[in-house]
């Protein structure tokens, strides 16, 4: 049962990670950055849409947070989120 469990949690990782390094591609181009394209509404149905639970949404911002804190941030902005919002984002994802 650990065994089984211990794979679970691999395939979230190499799914959070892959997911990370899309997002840390898009925020390569600048042009995207000040696209108003994408919102936070709209990246928050996209991953509900993939299956993403509240608390697997937080688990994803911790691990960005803790791999990647200054891409964190910057993502963040992307999505138009206000300054104090992201303060309570990032400040969620270190406990």
């Amino acid at each position: 049962m650990l065994e089984h469990r211990l794979l679970e949690i691999d395939t979230e990782i190499v799914t959070l990670r892959a997911h990370q390094q899309a997002i840390l591609k898009l925020l390569e181009h600048k042009a995207l950055r000040k696209a108003k394209m994408i919102t936070k509404e709209k990246w928050t149905a996209i991953m509900r849409g993939c299956g993403f639970t509240e608390e697997q949404m937080m688990n994803w911002h911790a691990e960005f947070e803790r791999s990647a804190p200054a891409e964190h941030q910057e993502f963040l902005e992307f999505l138009h989120i206000a300054p104090k919002e992201i303060a309570g984002i990032r400040a969620r994802s270190r406990k």
